[in-house]
């Protein structure tokens, strides 16, 4: 896992220094992104919220909750991501998802993954995006073997 973290903020700081400051791109214009995520690095279906930083550097955050007569569940999956151009980007992300449960709030329990997504992110001129992605998963623990999930998602929404 500690590999997968040097890689990811490796490409974060490589591709930033590479971006091109030519005019101002749609993220510049409208920073906030809200949008569904299906599968993905929210596991199952998550909404979220992304605030770019830069035209091309943002950090996000999502959340899903069900509750059931057995108690709840809970996933928060937090990131920092990088867009590569304005309309068609390589989109890269790396972060932790959260996973939580319980049927009182006293025995809830928790477990944490790694995440490391990438993919492709189309986004409008009027904010519409669209983000086909694929997701690396690996739970985090003192027994942490290296193993993990590629896990495909798909993130609809818009900009403001």
């Amino acid at each position: 896992m500690k590999k997968i973290v040097i890689i990811a903020f490796a490409c974060f700081i490589c591709c930033g220094s590479m971006a091109d400051n030519v005019g101002a791109t749609i993220r510049e214009e409208k920073p906030n992104a809200v949008g569904g995520e299906l599968l993905g690095r929210g596991i199952l279906l998550t909404l979220n919220y992304e605030r770019y930083l830069t035209g091309h550097v943002g950090i996000g955050a999502g959340l899903m909750a069900v509750g059931t007569d057995d108690g709840s569940v809970f996933i928060l999956p937090l990131y920092a991501s990088y867009l590569s151009g304005d309309k068609h980007n390589l989109y890269l992300s790396a972060g932790v998802t959260i996973l939580g449960g319980g049927d009182e709030f006293s025995d809830y329990e928790t477990g944490q993954f790694g995440t490391f997504a990438v993919g492709y992110h189309y986004q409008s001129d009027s904010g519409f995006y669209v983000r086909p992605i694929f997701s690396f998963l690996n739970v985090i623990d003192a027994n942490d073997d290296g193993s993990g999930l590629m896990w495909p998602g798909l993130c609809i929404g818009g900009s403001f």
